[in-house]
């Protein structure tokens, strides 16, 4: 079990099973919601359970085009990702509790990464959506 939380803690969830990925995500929307890039732990959307603050998450869809919608506390501004969204989650690692065990083995997304910053580990690199990628 993955237990996680926003900044003070009113937002509290957990997650079971082995997440699929923990990725480095260069869209548009991480890069404005956490600088550069956020790290993101990706699983089924089944393994996902929120235990506490539903009613503290404000959402924000990016367009009428954004296949998710972006999840923050509303009490301290904390990112959670797109939390569950169809049959997947996509979490803000920065809102873990618990080490997930699995490291980052790749990013996301690279085709909208800024100019000026260059990735220079040895990840993998995919252009676009990850999960689309895999399909």
């Amino acid at each position: 079990m993955i237990k996680g939380s926003c900044l003070c803690g009113e937002v509290k969830f957990e997650i079971s099973g082995e997440p699929e990925s923990l990725s480095y995500c260069h869209c548009s929307r991480c890069r404005k919601a956490a600088g550069v890039f956020s790290a993101v732990l990706i699983g089924k959307a089944d393994d996902f359970r929120l235990t506490e603050g539903q009613e503290q998450i404000a959402k924000y869809r990016a367009g009428p085009d954004a296949k998710f919608e972006r999840c923050f506390c509303k009490q301290c501004g904390s990112s959670l990702g797109d939390m569950a969204a169809g049959d997947i989650y996509v979490i803000a690692a920065s809102a873990l509790d618990d080490d997930p065990v699995i490291r980052p083995t790749l990013h996301i997304h690279t085709a909208s990464k800024p100019d000026w910053y260059e990735i220079v580990d040895d990840l993998k690199k995919c252009e676009g959506d990850y999960i689309a990628e895999k399909s």
